[in-house]
């Protein structure tokens, strides 16, 4: 099975670098960075920040090891890891995913 990670960070550099440390471990297959809007609550105040989404792909095993690497990098004391299943009926794209974190 495989999963689709959501993580926002608050900076571009780091975003890159944890993106390029799970491609270098091979625990994800791919990530893709989307600058955002963001406006949350955070201790009963309104929050607004320009912030990175980061949706990585990856095996649905490996999911609480790359969580582990992210909280070690990460900056927020709270940090949005949002999973989700992929399915496709593209075998390729699935086989893909397997074989480049493997």
């Amino acid at each position: 099975m495989n999963s689709m990670i959501e993580v926002a960070f608050n900076s571009e550099e780091e975003a890159k670098e944890t993106i390029l440390k799970l491609l270098d471990l091979k625990l994800v297959s791919s990530a893709q960075k989307v600058v955002s809007q963001s406006s949350w609550h955070w201790h009963h105040n309104l929050e607004e920040s320009l912030e990175y989404l980061v949706f990585f792909k990856t095996r649905k095993d490996l999911v609480n090891d790359i969580y582990n690497v992210i909280k070690e990098m990460h900056s927020y004391e709270c940090f949005e890891f949002a999973t989700w299943d992929i399915s496709s009926t593209s075998r390729e794209y699935l086989n893909w995913i397997n074989e480049e974190t493997s």
